[in-house]
This record gives C-alpha cells, structure tokens and sequence, in this order.
C-alpha cells in the first residue's frame, strides 16, 4: 500500500505522526512525507522520502495580507483571520502542489493532521482514502473553526473539505485522563497511543551534562514558533536553579542561547536536544505545553509546569491542569520567584507525579500504531 502523510509545517503537526509512520514501514507500505520546505531536512532526517507542498512556515505569516500584527486584533478577529489565511488559503497552495504529485504517485490513503486541509481536499477530488491524525487535546471551537476554513477553502475555488473530513476516522491520541471536556466533531474515533519522540542513530547526551552538579536536573523548552522570548526564558532559569536544580534548556531555531546572558550554575543552555534522549533524565518539565512536549513528558511520567506562549497551548495547559499532571503560569505570571515555588511544588507535592504517573500507564495501553494502521486498510 502507498501512504501518504501530509503536515502543515510545524514540527508539531508532523512528529506526532511519526509512530504511525513507523507501523507503516514496518507493514512495508511505501511512504512519502509531504509538507512546506522548512520541514524537508526534518522529514529526511527521519529516514523518510518527502515531498514539497505549500509555503513555508515563515512564510505563510510573512506573505499575510493587511494588518499583519495579530496581536492588534481581538481573539475573535484572531480566529477568523487565521482560519481564512493561516490555515484557508494556505490549504489551497498545499492542494494545488499535491494534486499533480497525488494524481501520478497514486497513494492508496492520505494521513493528514488536523489543520493540514489541503490533502483531504486533494484526496476527495481523487478519491482517495483519507483520515485525520489528532495531535493534541481538542481546542474549543474546533468545529466552528472548522467550518471557517472550510469556507475559505471554497471561497478560493475548491470543494468544501469539512464534510468529507469530519465523516472520516478522527486518529486520538489522548488518553481519557487529558480530555479538556471539549465535544471531538469527528464521529468515527479511533484512539491511537503517542510516542515520546525518537533518538535519532549515535545519538548521545550532550557534552556538559554529566558535570551538571545538582541531583535532580529539568528540561526547559519554548518550542520552535513561540520560543522568541528571552525574558520567559530567563525567569525560568533563574527560578529551576533557585530551587536548587539542573537546567538542560533548548532554545529552538532562531533563538541563540548566548541571548540568555550569562547563566548561573547548573544550566546546559543549548539550540537542540532530543527530548526523548534528555527526559529519562528529568525529574519535571517546564515548557510551552506544545503537545509534543506534553506528551513526551507524559510518556515517561514527568510532571509539568506550563507556560503557554499563544497558538493551541492553553488548550494542552487545561488538559495538564485538568489531570492534576502539572502546574501552570499564564503570560504576565511568568517570574523567577513564580517558577521556583511552582518547580518546589510539582517535586514536593506527590500528587503531581502520581497524576502524570497515572496517564503514562493510560498512554501505555492505548492501542498500538501497527493495530490502527491495520484497522484502515
């Protein structure tokens, strides 16, 4: 069977993928990875052939028209404009440099995450087989946000997708216990158990951690698109060491760690580390609450202190809170001393480890990627 994933260009959106990718190797299936071009040295550094669709990451906020800084806006505005831009007409520029490559390679089923529309629009126009991969707990409005990029899709000329998605299998990838109690729009749900990331071949720990000199180490993380702000960085810092404790931090692309200033004892401050090589070592988490990091702090049990930066991430903060799995600091609460009494919290107060202790067993028996897969041929 020939397989298709296809991802809007975000790390986010495709890692989550990549244990149902694994199962489809293992099946022997054919696969290619298609997404924007700041994904491709990602995708090939997964071993994986790629495909280039649509506009980069950067790009696709760079190239929005009017008013450009969102942060103007009102939330409501915020909504419309990146259902129509962001996601809308960016499905369109992924559709039309898909069809051609959909209509000669002929995949038998597309994979696709939850905002990338431009493939299932393909796939319906071809009649191909698709299904929708989740990445992270459901975002209220999900389904009226839906349909605004369903419109804007329609609006530039192509069928409505929203239909057609939201009757094919939805693939959930959270357990019972991270349900933020938002309704899931897709009928057909099939639960699918993540993953904690991939260490990649060679891979060893970085120079310097083995002299990090505190008993207990944290790992602490923006992400790759909300990871510009140096002084969210910095109050975390000072507050992990403050409390006595290890700092591995990465900063992400475009943020140079020298950035941070000159750093206390204890911080490893580097670009990049693969978090499932570093979280074995880890006693807690402090990040953004991407999903990806949630999850793969989940898998191995960690507790977390949440600092959602914008995008989806609240929506990860209320499902941690909601399972009494970590703490949480809103924009503008983000201080040294509001991190190290939240850190001393999550390492003190038992409870926290047993929650997150709770929904790795959850994540462990979810059903295994090569079942899904197997369910959809």
């Amino acid at each position: 069977m020939r397989i298709l994933f296809a991802s809007w260009p975000a790390h986010g959106h495709l890692l989550p993928m990549v244990p149902l990718i694994r199962a489809a190797q293992r099946a022997g299936h054919e696969i290619v990875v298609s997404s924007g071009a700041d994904l491709q040295s990602t995708i090939r550094g997964l071993g994986l052939d790629s495909h280039i669709s649509g506009w980069t990451l950067a790009d696709s906020y760079a190239g929005l028209p009017g008013r450009v800084t969102v942060g103007e806006m009102g939330r409501d505005e915020q909504i419309v404009f990146a259902a129509r831009h962001l996601f809308g007409a960016r499905a369109v520029n992924r559709a039309n440099d898909l069809l051609p490559f959909v209509r000669d390679w002929r995949p038998d089923l597309i994979v696709h995450d939850t905002l990338e529309l431009g493939s299932p629009a393909v796939a319906e126009s071809c009649g191909i087989q698709h299904v929708t991969h989740g990445y992270g707990p459901t975002v209220p409005g999900t389904e009226m946000f839906a349909g605004l990029i369903g419109r804007a899709i329609a609006a530039q000329g192509l069928d409505d997708p929203i239909p057609a998605v939201l009757a094919a299998p939805y693939l959930e990838v959270c357990p019972a216990g991270l349900a933020t109690g938002e309704p899931i729009p897709w009928p057909d749900i099939r639960s699918i158990r993540p993953g904690p990331g991939e260490v990649p071949a060679g891979a060893t720990m970085p120079p310097g951690f083995d002299d990090l000199p505190d008993t207990d180490t944290v790992y602490l993380t923006l992400g790759t698109i909300t990871n510009q702000s140096a002084e969210v960085f910095r109050a975390a810092v000072d507050g992990i060491t403050a409390a006595g404790l290890n700092v591995v931090v990465t900063t992400g692309p475009g943020f140079d760690p020298s950035e941070l200033g000159e750093l206390p004892r204890g911080v490893l401050a580097l670009p990049f580390v693969p978090q499932a090589l570093l979280l074995p070592h880890c006693r807690a988490v402090v990040s953004h609450a991407g999903a990806g990091t949630m999850f793969g702090a989940l898998c191995h049990g960690l507790p977390q202190l949440c600092l959602p930066q914008g995008t989806d991430q609240p929506a990860q903060t209320t499902a941690v809170l909601r399972a009494g799995a970590g703490l949480a600091l809103w924009p503008g609460e983000v201080t040294a001393q509001g991190v190290r009494h939240a850190v001393e919290r999550l390492l003190g107060e038992p409870e926290f480890a047993a929650a997150a202790g709770a929904l790795k067993d959850q994540i462990a028996a979810m059903p295994d990627p090569d079942v899904v897969l197997a369910g959809l041929g």
